[in-house]
C-alpha cells in the first residue's frame, strides 16, 4: 500500500470523513507532528513527553508569519492573535478545550510563552 499523503491542514483532505480524518491525524503524530489544522483551528495530540520544537529558534521562525506558512504549531496561533491584536487595537481570544489530560495547561504555557518572547 502506498504511504498516505501527510495533510498538515485537514481541509485539504481529499475525501474528508471520520477515517480519513484520524488516519492522518494518526500518521502524523507517529512522525511527532502533533499539531494539526482545521483551517484556523489547531488540533493537538498530547505526546506525553518533551518535543524540541519550543526554544528560541521556533519563537523567532513563527514571528509575524500567516497561518499555514509554516508547519502548524501553537506559536503560530499564539503570534496570529497578538498581531491582530497590534492591527486592529482590539483584544483577542484564544479558546483552549479538551479532555482532562488533554495538555490544556501545557498548551497555554506554550501560548504564554511565545507571548512574552
Amino acid at each position: 500500500q502506498p504511504p498516505h499523503k501527510d495533510y498538515d491542514d485537514l481541509c485539504g483532505l481529499p475525501d474528508l470523513n471520520e477515517k480519513t480524518l484520524l488516519e492522518n491525524l494518526r500518521n502524523r503524530f507517529k512522525q511527532e507532528k502533533i499539531y494539526t489544522y482545521v483551517g484556523s483551528i489547531l488540533i493537538v495530540i498530547n505526546p506525553f513527553k518533551f518535543l524540541p520544537i519550543y526554544n528560541p529558534k521556533y519563537v523567532k521562525m513563527y514571528d509575524n508569519h500567516q497561518l499555514g506558512k509554516l508547519e502548524p504549531h501553537i506559536y503560530a496561533v499564539a503570534d496570529v492573535a497578538y498581531h491582530a491584536m497590534l492591527q486592529r487595537k482590539k483584544n483577542q481570544c484564544i479558546v483552549i478545550s479538551g479532555e482532562s489530560g488533554s495538555g490544556k495547561t501545557q498548551s497555554t504555557n506554550f501560548l504564554i510563552h511565545h507571548l512574552t518572547a
